[in-house]
């Protein structure tokens, strides 16, 4: 289990002593953090005003102690390209660009929420909107992390400006490309599941597991080609509830949160 230890299992109140401890002593050095869109979904606005709120608030705590966060932001509260081809038949291309423009409105929403909180914030973007964004410059946005700036890369395929690649992949690109200690991925779920094991009426989420574990279950939570491209090049993935406080914060200071998985990952 080497730097992501087991904690003991509870509520966030029952392991806030824990969670100081993690946060005081954090074992991720720069991580991008994967938020899914429809995690970020109110009702009945297309964003939850408490939802973004809570992100912004965890994420300047972390930054706050020295881990360096990247955030790619998905779009699907906002609009879901798929749904669009499915129903009203529009091209598969137009849709997606339609749905990469939905990750800036998010990325910008983040932006302003870490603002107000004192945390200094760059959306970088393949799509040119020079008025709201940068260009993705790999080494301008290692620099703005470097200076304790927390990057949003929205606008995002697969971060070529392509939209026919989803936001995971582009997760697993810009970890490669800033080296990144690990993918966090944000979910409305606590973790991946066992579909196959039941207990107390319920499937078992799995504390950690290996990549090739999880290709061979036909894992559906994250983009499959994202999760080959980290297995490919030695980066862990964290996949957790965000909306559950307290998780946030502990998974970007590497705290057991979630399912970990990794090249040696066993299932427990």
């Amino acid at each position: 289990m080497g730097r992501y230890p087991v904690a003991t299992a509870g509520h966030f109140g029952a392991t806030n002593s824990l969670k100081m401890k993690s946060l005081s002593n954090p074992r991720w050095r720069r991580v991008i953090f994967k938020i899914s869109g429809a995690a970020l979904a109110g009702e009945p606005e297309n964003v939850g005003n408490k939802v973004i709120t809570m992100i912004a608030k965890e994420v300047a705590m972390a930054n706050n102690i020295g881990v360096e966060v990247a955030i790619v932001v998905g779009g699907r509260n906002f609009f879901c390209g798929n749904t669009w081809v499915a129903a009203a038949e529009i091209d598969r291309s137009t849709a997606y660009q339609i749905g990469m423009m939905a990750t800036v409105m998010n990325s910008m929403l983040l932006q302003a929420s870490l603002e107000k909180l004192g945390v200094q914030a760059r959306i970088q973007t393949t799509v040119v909107m020079q008025e709201i964004a940068e260009p993705y410059i790999r080494r301008r946005a290692i620099r703005h992390l470097e200076k304790g700036r927390v990057v949003i890369f929205g606008g995002f395929g697969a971060g070529m400006a392509n939209p026919l690649f989803t936001t995971d992949v582009a997760a697993a690109l810009r970890a490669s490309e800033v080296g990144a200690d690990a993918v966090l991925k944000g979910i409305s779920m606590d973790g991946v599941y066992d579909c196959h094991s039941r207990n107390s009426g319920g499937s078992l989420s799995f504390e950690h597991v290996s990549f090739q574990d999880l290709l061979a279950r036909g894992f559906t939570a994250m983009d499959m080609t994202a999760l080959t491209f980290c297995e490919q090049n030695g980066i862990p993935v964290v996949v957790f509830n965000l909306l559950q406080p307290g998780n946030i914060s502990r998974a970007l200071c590497g705290d057991q949160v979630g399912t970990l998985i990794d090249q040696s990952g066993r299932i427990s």
